[in-house]
């Protein structure tokens, strides 16, 4: 793949992903929840979504789904109660006083969770149908193409959201309860609920 087309995707798509949305907003929350280190299964999961992603688009089942409107609004309002639910949860759970800062959760649980919130983001799936085509050359070929680009945007994927995980734990300090971490983390989750309910 040329190496000028490339590095104009990088740039693209970086430029894309770094815009505060739902998905950094939920990175941020969980985050500051779980601790930055514990919390390297939320990009992970955002990574294996921008996977899917690419895949729906590059296979060309995408068109089918953006020809059938009525499923990403089915996904983005999932997505929405999804995110409230959590907002919820955190918002009413009642700390002890032994309770330690960050929480534990399992790995798989947190991974899923990322998955799921980035798989209901249209954003996700529509900068995608218009991102990719855009670097593909006509005159190559295409198998060669997808594959860098969708490892590419990957990669993208899980540094932009880890950054996000890492720049939030320096908030961590400042935060001096837990009850007061689940009162920011429930309107981190509203956030970036009112946030996909706009797109």
């Amino acid at each position: 793949m040329d190496l000028t087309l490339l590095t104009m995707f990088i740039v693209t798509f970086t430029s894309i992903l770094i815009l505060p949305g739902p998905n950094a907003a939920f990175s941020v929350a969980q985050s500051l929840k779980y601790g930055p280190l514990n919390s390297i299964f939320i990009p992970l999961g955002f990574m294996a979504a921008t996977g899917v992603h690419a895949v729906f688009v590059l296979s060309g089942l995408g068109i089918a789904i953006q020809k059938t409107t009525y499923i990403l609004v089915i996904l983005k309002w999932t997505g929405v109660l999804y995110l409230l639910f959590l907002a919820y949860k955190s918002f009413t759970s009642k700390p002890s006083s032994h309770e330690l800062l960050f929480q534990s959760i399992s790995k798989f649980k947190m991974f899923k969770s990322a998955l799921f919130v980035s798989l209901t983001n249209p954003k996700a799936l529509l900068a995608s149908f218009m991102v990719y085509p855009l670097f593909i050359k006509q005159d190559q070929s295409f198998l060669p193409q997808a594959a860098i680009l969708t490892a590419s945007a990957m990669g993208i994927s899980f540094t932009v959201y880890g950054l996000y995980g890492v720049i939030a734990s320096v908030f961590k300090d400042k935060v001096t309860s837990t009850g007061a971490v689940h009162k920011l983390v429930s309107g981190l989750y509203i956030g970036a609920a009112g946030v996909l309910a706009t797109k």
